[in-house]
């Protein structure tokens, strides 16, 4: 046992709860190994909530349909009017920005070991030479019940000068990506067979668990980590194409030799934001956290918050020279506007007054 309290400087006021938490895990995952094993051979439970944005609703029907012809190869999905029902009374209101405690509280809700979430985009675009044409994209989330995490993210673009052939074609990918073995069907077998791994693992040695030092609990000798530098992740251009305000979390391990360990998403966002992210983070230069002189590993919290910038499609055009002119001459005219001839002191006199 005492390999696996392996922490760094925790204090014996807090080794008590350490060691309760650490027995707790154990015995949960002990008390799941029935359910894991009746898992492996019982199918997937699926739910698909309706898709945010354009025919949404169609969407999300057209992957139900694609799950059931597939569940000879061990999915069953859940009835699309309980799963209506269930999202709703678990408070869902169609957000693709979730926590990990939110998507797993809604997995929970719906009954299902995994929940398919999307947001469909038609819209039209202007391209080279002002000429327009029509782009239908959809974003595809798959989210694990048991630990609210997203398993996959999928990104789905159709162009087309006809706005009903670009919806058609995108109608005709999100099938062929489903019925593909090697995409979602594979992305959920993967992650059933993972589940059963940890399970089988439960008996292993638990890793080193790092410190964390809350604001309210620090010492006059504790130091949180001193960044050096300050980056801010790139917004994605499928973000932009979709139009995507979001915050991702992510729980980093800043170790005690001044590098950044395991990075560990608990707030998604999709569309490359949560990558962005990541990548962000393992760049940071710092300080360690020290105790009493003592370099600390601890675990953080990072929060990135991404905003659409203005695009170039949105930014206002420079105008031409007798658009600028034309201007100048209202602007003149507001300035010294054009006298009436009767205001005119020197036409005055010859005015007819019945005019």
């Amino acid at each position: 046992m005492s390999r696996n309290l392996a922490l760094i400087n925790i204090s014996d006021k807090n080794m008590g709860k350490v060691t309760v938490s650490i027995i707790a895990r154990i015995l949960c995952a002990i008390s799941i190994l029935p359910a894991a094993s009746s898992l492996a051979q019982s199918p997937a439970r699926l739910a698909v909530i309706d898709f945010a944005g354009d025919e949404g609703a169609r969407y999300a029907a057209l992957i139900r349909n694609a799950i059931s012809e597939s569940a000879a190869n061990g999915f069953e999905l859940i009835d699309p009017d309980l799963t209506a029902a269930a999202s709703k009374g678990a408070g869902y209101a169609g957000s693709l920005n979730l926590s990990r405690d939110e998507a797993r509280a809604l997995g929970q809700s719906l009954g299902c070991d995994f929940y398919i979430l999307g947001k469909v985009l038609l819209t039209r675009r202007v391209g080279q030479g002002e000429q327009y044409y029509y782009e239908a994209l959809a974003g595809i989330f798959i989210v694990e019940s048991r630990t609210g995490k997203l398993l996959d993210f999928s990104f789905l673009s159709e162009k087309s000068q006809d706005e009903s052939e670009a919806a058609d074609n995108l109608r005709r990918s999100l099938m062929q990506k489903w019925r593909k073995l090697d995409d979602y069907p594979m992305i959920i077998a993967a992650a059933l067979k993972k589940q059963n791994a940890e399970v089988e693992s439960v008996s292993k040695p638990l890793p080193v668990v790092a410190m964390v030092i809350r604001d309210d609990e620090m010492g006059v000798t504790d130091t949180q980590p001193n960044f050096y530098n300050r980056l801010k992740p790139g917004y994605t251009e499928q973000a932009d194409l979709a139009g995507i305000t979001a915050t991702v979390d992510l729980e980093a391990v800043f170790l005690e030799d001044g590098r950044v360990g395991d990075v560990e998403v608990i707030r998604w966002a999709g569309f490359g934001l949560d990558e962005s992210a990541v990548s962000t983070v393992r760049l940071l230069k710092f300080k360690p956290a020290e105790r009493d002189g003592k370099r600390l590993t601890i675990r953080g919290l990072v929060r990135y918050n991404f905003r659409r910038p203005l695009t170039q499609a949105a930014k206002p055009k420079a105008a031409d020279p007798e658009e600028i002119e034309r201007l100048r001459r209202s602007i003149r005219n507001v300035i010294d506007p054009p006298r009436k001839p009767w205001n005119n002191p020197e036409l005055k006199q010859d005015r007819n007054p019945d005019d």
